[in-house]
């Protein structure tokens, strides 16, 4: 059955069935569910003030980022040219939200001209720091070399949900269940760093994501439900 479905998912039909199906099961989680969102205003204030500014999220936490971006601006996410990319572009089509072929490890030039034309031209760019393979929760020096070169800060994002699971992948994909309590939460911006300092890009991030996350997890379980 394993073999049958990975078959399945690498052919071109496979892959545009499974992501459908993908598009169907998150707004299914999200239209059954209650959610909350916290610091709008950190995206809203950039958002005025033109600033080009990236979004984080561990690739782990990636499922229901689609429906986060919930501003009237073009948005794209950049994806592995290969692997598990692929699909993952097809299922953010479904929200329309565009995607960019490259990598913070591989391809990160190629994708690097790509992110500076579309920042200059008002989309934002969501990013996992740690994809496409991890380790998880590390962020990637490419990343930090990303927001240098398109002059971008980096803005964590992330979900979380009381019903849920983890599912047994490299990143402890989290998997929301249906008619849950779910939270969407946006931290500080972290600034583009200078040349020279990218470990410091890339230490401040990976704090802020994993406090984040515990914050949002914390929140769901905590929470009224009235």
């Amino acid at each position: 059955m394993k073999r049958f479905f990975k078959k399945i998912s690498r052919s071109k039909l496979g892959q545009n069935i499974l992501s459908f199906l993908g598009y169907v099961y998150i707004q299914l989680v999200y239209r059954t569910s209650r959610w909350d969102y916290k610091n709008r205003h950190i995206i809203e204030e950039y958002l005025k003030a033109g600033k080009p500014f990236m979004v984080c999220f561990w690739h782990g936490r990636l499922m229901m980022m689609p429906l986060a971006w919930q501003w009237d601006r073009p948005f794209k996410v950049l994806v592995s040219e290969h692997g598990d990319g692929t699909f993952i572009g097809k299922v953010v089509r479904y929200f329309k939200v565009g995607w960019v072929a490259g990598s913070t490890t591989r391809g990160g030039a190629k994708a690097s001209l790509a992110l500076i034309q579309l920042l200059r031209g008002g989309t934002i760019i969501g990013i996992t720091p740690d994809g496409p393979r991890g380790p998880a929760c590390k962020v990637s020096r490419g990343t930090a070399v990303l927001a240098r070169w398109t002059q971008a800060d980096l803005i964590p994002v992330t979900f979380s949900a009381r019903n849920r699971r983890h599912l047994k992948t490299w990143d402890r994909f989290l998997l929301p269940l249906p008619f849950t309590r779910g939270v969407f939460a946006i931290g500080a911006p972290i600034p583009y760093a200078k040349e020279g300092e990218d470990s410091h890009t890339i230490t401040a991030l990976e704090e802020a994501l994993n406090v984040l996350n515990a914050e949002a997890d914390e929140w769901v379980r905590s929470v009224s439900d009235d």
